[in-house]
């Protein structure tokens, strides 16, 4: 009775999903009452703990009783876990953890355990601690502590420099580069000893082999449904793409005779000037040397969101605010989206662009100095939409001011400077000694003034050759410059975003309809489609690398280079995993344009970054490329989910060949939602060998890294509940995996935007969830109302 209790499927889902449950509590309770408290009550406690091991003793029989050793793959990578969860608890209950503090000229052997102190059999001397900054900033490029190890009892003595992702090793003991004084005269190292590392590791190449192997096991489920694909019918069809999409530009505004005469003027006739000016070298405020226009592009992306103004480009809108700020500071440039501040600075509740003077009442008093400050005092958690709108509205605002100010437009570097620091214009005219720069720029700025378009260019060579001079040892590469100036004009990943929806929409409608009348297509426009899909990847492929060698990084760092990641690894999936399905490749060239598209919406910046020290690891390019590339899939197993339930409409008993194109897209489905799980179980696991040798943590229940936690289980029950015969369907298959992807936009979104923060504590209401949930939420809901099917799938042989 026991053992079939412990070997019910049912009994696995019921524990994943507590597992699932309890963490997403965790997550909520840590944003709320701290870290400790949440590991106290959830991922600490007891009946956590418990549900691993149950966990573990189920997945344990179940093995034994489906006699799964006889399928090596599959056996590998479910051992892997029952190895790992052992490696963790050996780490859990008998390692350590924990901080040893240094300064310079000093020696320690104490690590600190929140309120315990442990003490190492051997001392670490601090000899120098090191810290680069960026050219220019105050941001940290590097931080090191160069060490002297001494153990008198084993008579050894020994210098080691620990750094980001550089890790001193000895006496069992693992010391890690984490922090450092104010001063910059200390260091901070986190050190633990973990005797449970090597059963841990070699669970996670257990898990790693058998994952890979399970996808080339012709035994394998994974392997099965492929032989399926292969004998499916395909419907497809091209239309020509429109493949430049032009951005609405926003109606004009009057502002008076003598502003709209000078912006028509400025429009039609610097165009040039400013093309020129753009193509200067400017330091960025955390030290990154790129060319002016890509500063000003992303000026101008803060202030109003777009990529121009009233017909102008984003040099000639900066050169403007900078030679004529009088003017400039009167014309609506500022984007705002809340009523509630336009009321406060009282402009039109419809007006989405707002001037630098409605920030100001007639004595020239900031009319938001008392919310902006009350904004501020707020954690971000707890902040509402219209605390988050003041501050990005105040942000917004300093930007313009500086821009005005030209604070921005750091051209001019500094003789002999350790720093090699680059200063703006007032600053430069200060401190320079440089007659003939200072020349050139007073006789640059006085065209601009003056309208004199046509004049400029040599003052602009002149700053140029300056640049060269003074600069050389932080200059960048003049190729490099071009290259990212050429970029710029391309506007590749948007345009990209509007072929992509294009193309899905055409392929998905024409794909439908020929499902509906049962229709086939000829194998040369096949070979068209397929065409079209490589040349669009090609593109896409293309662009990933340009902004990599321009960053000279893997281009995965932020919020807006993921996105296009995901885009990318759902065109992948559709381009080499799902072509031989016309509505598998429409899903994923769907859902790359959808997520470019979004990466282009609200606050989601594209600005090209330095990265932070600890990022500064091959670790970042693996571990952030495999588990965001699982999204992707994971996207277009939503898609097929939602298509699967807007055939199911269409079902009628005249109709029975689209019961079998149900089964097929099923199959479809359930290989995009199982490269998917490979890729980002794969990647979390990564994630935890970075972060150990990192920071030597595999796991901090972190809420990140916790909600791809969750989402990893709640993939795991989709995927299995096929196991579980009275209660799956092809339908509740489909809904599952359209529902699952939520736990992804929670991972990926809800964690940064959305986790916390329910009520504003400014003004005591709740935060509003964004409207799109409410639609997206409404929109599925009533889709599987009116899809659920009144008779089952008919039992014909699959094609």
């Amino acid at each position: 009775m026991i053992y079939k209790i412990i070997s019910s499927y049912k009994l696995m889902i019921f524990l994943f999903a507590i597992l699932a449950v309890g963490a997403a509590i965790g997550t909520f309770i840590e944003n709320d009452y701290g870290s400790a408290r949440a590991k106290e009550l959830v991922y600490n406690a007891w009946w956590y703990q418990l549900t691993f091991f149950i966990a573990s003793l189920n997945l344990v029989v179940v093995i034994d009783k489906t006699k799964m050793y006889r399928l090596k793959a599959r056996t590998l990578f479910h051992v892997a876990f029952i190895v790992i969860l052992f490696g963790a608890a050996v780490t859990h209950y008998f390692g350590l953890d924990g901080m040893m503090h240094i300064r310079e000229g000093e020696q320690s052997n104490v690590i600190r355990i929140g309120d315990k102190e442990v003490k190492t059999p051997f001392y670490i001397a601090l000899k120098d601690f090191t810290l680069t900054r960026y050219p220019g900033s105050r941001s940290p490029s590097e931080f090191s502590s160069d060490v002297t190890v001494i153990d008198e009892l084993n008579n050894k003595k020994f210098d080691a420099q620990i750094y980001m992702n550089n890790t001193l090793v000895y006496g069992g003991y693992k010391f890690f580069q984490t922090s450092y004084d104010t001063d910059e005269k200390g260091t901070q190292l986190s050190v633990n000893k973990d005797p449970g590392v090597e059963i841990t590791y070699i669970g996670y190449a257990l898990l790693f082999l058998g994952l890979i192997l399970n996808l080339f096991d012709k035994k394998s489920r994974f392997q099965y449904l492929i032989s399926k694909m292969k004998k499916m019918p395909i419907a497809s069809l091209l239309l020509p793409l429109v493949f430049v999409a032009l951005q609405t530009p926003l109606k004009a505004a009057t502002y008076g005779e003598y502003i709209d005469g000078y912006l028509q003027e400025h429009r039609e006739k610097s165009k040039a000037l400013s093309e020129a000016f753009g193509t200067l070298v400017v330091q960025g405020p955390v030290g990154r040397m790129k060319p002016l226009d890509t500063q000003n592009r992303e000026v101008l992306s803060k202030l109003t969101g777009r990529g121009s103004w009233e017909g102008m480009d984003a040099n000639q809108v900066v050169l403007g605010m900078f030679s004529r700020p009088d003017i400039w500071k009167k014309v609506n440039l500022i984007r705002i989206k809340t009523p509630k501040l336009r009321e406060k600075l009282g402009v039109k509740a419809n007006q989405k662009l707002v001037k630098f003077t409605d920030f100001f009442d007639s004595n020239g008093s900031y009319k938001l100095t008392a919310e902006v400050e009350r904004a501020n005092l707020l954690v971000p958690s707890k902040r509402g939409t219209y605390e988050r709108d003041l501050i990005r509205a105040d942000e917004r605002l300093n930007i313009a001011f500086m821009s005005y100010r030209g604070v921005l437009l750091t051209l001019f570097p500094l003789k002999n400077n350790e720093r090699n620091k680059w200063v703006d214009f007032k600053t430069m005219f200060a401190t320079s000694d440089d007659s003939k720069i200072k020349r050139s720029t007073s006789r640059l700025l006085d065209d601009a003034y003056n309208r004199q378009y046509d004049k400029g260019f040599a003052y602009i060579e002149d700053i140029r050759a300056y640049q060269k001079k003074i600069g050389k040892s932080v200059y960048p590469d003049e190729k490099k410059l071009a290259v990212e100036l050429w970029f710029n004009t391309l506007s590749l990943f948007f345009k990209l975003s509007m072929a992509y929806l294009l193309f899905g929409l055409v392929l998905l409608v024409y794909g439908i309809s020929s499902m509906f009348n049962n229709r086939l297509i000829s194998a040369k426009v096949k070979i068209v489609v397929s065409s079209v899909a490589f040349v669009l990847f090609a593109m896409h492929t293309f662009g990933i690398a340009l902004r990599w060698y321009i960053g000279g990084y893997a281009p995965i760092s932020n919020t807006y280079e993921t996105m296009v990641y995901i885009a990318y690894a759902s065109v992948l999936a559709g381009v080499f995993f799902l072509r031989k399905s016309t509505i598998a490749l429409s899903a994923s060239f769907m859902m790359a344009g959808i997520f470019i598209f979004a990466a282009y919406l609200g606050e989601i910046d594209p600005e090209i970054t330095n990265l932070v020290p600890v990022l500064k690891s091959y670790w970042l390019s693996v571990h952030v490329s495999v588990i965001t590339a699982s999204y992707g899939f994971f996207g277009v197993g939503a898609i097929l989910g939602l298509i699967t339930l807007i055939l199911f409409m269409l079902r009628r008993e005249a109709r029975p060949h689209i019961d079998t194109h149900i089964k097929n897209i099923r199959h479809i489905n359930e290989v995009a939602l199982t490269l998917g799980l490979t890729l980002l179980v794969i990647g979390n696991f990564l994630g935890g060998i970075w972060a150990n040798e990192s920071w030597g943590r595999y796991w901090g229940w972190d809420p990140k890294e916790t909600w791809a936690y969750i989402s990893i289980l709640v993939y795991v029950m989709v995927l299995h509940l096929r196991l579980i015969k009275s209660w799956y369907s092809v339908y509740l298959f489909s809904v599952l995996s359209v529902l699952a992807f939520f736990s992804i936009l929670m991972t990926y979104f809800g964690v940064n935007f959305y986790l916390a923060g329910m009520h504003s504590y400014a003004t005591g209401d709740p935060v509003p969830i964004p409207n799109w949930v409410y639609i997206t939420s409404g929109v599925v809901l009533a889709m599987m109302a009116l899809a659920y099917p009144k008779r089952k799938l008919n039992k014909q042989k699959e094609k």
